[in-house]
């Protein structure tokens, strides 16, 4: 099995439209970049309504807009570099789609992570079924954090990883576990089994921590298998009981993150709106081959 060298989180984006959710993303990320000794952006796209067809008025608004939002901007990350005494924090404003822009970002200037905000149940049902977070987690090229405004930083000391066993998760586990390893958490891998008849299961996770056990040099990772009638309220259930501090999920259209995305599940997971999701996605995740 080859799996690939992961990279060290050395630049977060953190797109921010003012909000408080927003805001209160950004200082996660500020503490998480502390932290991984990373360098934090903060971005803003700025988008002017067309009020007249006069292409030099439309210019000019489009550069007044820009101006007033990067000082605010600015302000934001002076703010913040008082406040937690972090001081590689740096901003970014550009015009057009936020989605398009931050792609594009990620993609041009070679960003690690991206972090962004999530506001409650309906934000994070939002996220999950086809907001703009969706769509960067579906086209960056990194990482997506999503943070909800309840969220408050502490070092993890527990990440639950939700996996199907699928190819890519070999080196998904890989990029979580150095990305995360300067915490030393532990990564709880779980496997929730609808069909509690199905005998199969306990052997093909015993053959995936084999696997990962062998290829991926980190020593704090534990295997769950839970048999519930239920997927939403197993998961639910576990990541209480076990007080985990992120839930970890590399998407794909199908497999365990299609039931994951289910409306359902989402009413539970709002339980949990103060746990950061991660999310890696399968198609930027290179594939290790398995049977």
């Amino acid at each position: 099995m080859t799996i690939q060298k992961a990279r060290s989180i050395r630049k977060i984006l953190v797109p921010t439209d003012f909000s408080e959710n927003a805001a209160n993303a950004a200082r996660f990320a500020v503490e998480l970049g502390r932290n991984m000794a990373s360098s934090v952006v903060l971005y803003h796209a700025c988008r002017v309504p067309v009020l007249a067809s006069n292409e030099m008025m439309i210019a000019a608004s489009n550069t007044d807009l820009e101006r007033e939002s990067k000082d605010r901007l600015r302000q934001f990350a002076d703010r913040l570099q008082s406040e937690t005494g972090y001081l590689n924090i740096d901003v970014r404003i550009s015009s057009g789609f936020a989605v398009d822009e931050i792609k594009e970002l990620v993609e041009h200037e070679d960003f690690d992570l991206v972090v962004m905000g999530t506001k409650g149940a309906t934000r994070l049902q939002s996220m999950l079924i086809g907001s703009n977070t969706a769509d960067v987690i579906s086209h960056c090229h990194c990482p997506v954090l999503a943070v909800p405004e309840d969220a408050r930083f502490v070092p993890p000391a527990r990440i639950v990883f939700a996996t199907n066993y699928a190819d890519n998760d070999f080196q998904t586990l890989y990029m979580l576990a150095d990305m995360f390893r300067s915490f030393n958490p532990e990564i709880m891998v779980v496997h929730v089994e609808e069909n509690r008849h199905n005998r199969i299961e306990q052997r093909m996770l015993d053959w995936f921590e084999a696997q990962v056990v062998a290829s991926i040099p980190y020593d704090k990772f534990s295997f769950h298998l839970i048999h519930a009638e239920e997927l939403e309220g197993a998961l639910n259930d576990f990541l209480t009981s076990e007080k985990a501090d992120m839930l970890a999920v590399a998407t794909r259209r199908r497999g365990f993150f299609e039931k994951l995305t289910s409306k359902s599940l989402t009413r539970k997971l709002a339980f949990h709106s103060h746990l950061p999701l991660l999310a890696f996605h399968a198609r930027n995740v290179p594939s290790t081959p398995l049977f």
